[in-house]
């Protein structure tokens, strides 16, 4: 007994440098944020500052003659508007994927989600961008082109997808035949039946989507004709310029941009891993 406690004391001690050492460089970028340039370069693997200094922040309140706030609100838009419209497709087209699989090109198109997890996003760059210039969507204040490039299977379409068909997968097909009989159309079955038992994986696909498309920056500079329509995650990338790097003001840029992603996962943690483990049961 007393060598099982402390085998499992041993592994818990080595769990915790491992997160300890997982933890290191986001605390750095946090407690960095309040640090001179002249601290960051001077003791560059000190984790607390000597003396805490605002200075980042200051100099990120403006950028690009733009207030935080604006570029912050871009993020949300952009991360929201992508996260449905990403829901909203690839509800529909797991549904349809489960009630219709030998229809022409649907095993086609099912297999080419799985594609798109492994093409690489920068190769549809040009692609996406005279398909949003033939479409009139690129422009000053224009966010359609950038929400649609961004909501493509390259930019994280395809785990949605995937829990979406896995979990219509496993739900009894009786109940479909049941609103069959009683006369409702397709339409009726998905938004009466399927939605309301199928809410947990919505919510996680939501949620998968928001986190991943709030640091999306590529397309972003790809398609912004200014810095009108930039995210925080595309302002971060434009600060370094030829005359060099302002740490200080990267870090505290950083710190904008990550905190609030992480604070949403610890909130929604739990019902994101029920909402995997109900889109992963196959029936």
């Amino acid at each position: 007994m007393k060598g099982n406690k402390l085998v499992a004391l041993v592994l818990h001690m080595v769990l915790a440098l491992v997160a300890l050492v997982m933890l290191y460089p986001f605390l750095w970028m946090v407690f960095s944020s309040f640090k001179t340039n002249a601290e960051i370069v001077q003791n560059p693997l000190s984790l607390f500052p000597k003396a805490w200094s605002p200075v980042g922040y200051r100099n990120i309140a403006v950028l690009g003659g733009n207030s935080i706030w604006h570029y912050f609100k871009n993020s949300v838009i952009i991360a929201v508007s992508i996260s449905c419209l990403t829901v909203l497709a690839t509800s529909f087209g797991g549904y349809a994927l489960y009630r219709n699989r030998k229809l022409p090109f649907f095993a086609l198109i099912e297999k080419s989600f799985m594609v798109s997890m492994m093409y690489p996003a920068v190769l549809l760059l040009i692609p996406l961008y005279v398909v949003v210039v033939k479409m009139g969507l690129y422009g000053t204040n224009n966010f359609g082109g950038i929400i649609l490039a961004s909501s493509t299977g390259a930019w994280g379409a395809a785990l949605p997808f995937f829990l979406a068909k896995q979990f219509f997968a496993s739900v009894p097909y009786a109940l479909i035949e049941a609103a069959t009989i009683d006369g409702a159309n397709e339409m009726q079955i998905f938004r009466r039946v399927m939605l309301p038992v199928m809410f947990p994986v919505l919510a996680t696909s939501f949620l998968i989507s928001f986190l991943t498309s709030w640091g999306t920056w590529l397309p972003v500079l790809m398609l912004s004709k200014d810095m009108s329509t930039y995210t925080l995650a595309a302002m971060l990338v434009n600060l370094n310029s030829d005359l060099g790097v302002d740490l200080s003001q990267t870090a505290a840029l950083s710190t904008v941009l990550t905190l609030p992603v992480v604070l949403v996962f610890l909130i929604t943690q739990r019902r994101v891993m029920d909402g995997i483990a109900a889109g992963s049961v196959k029936g």
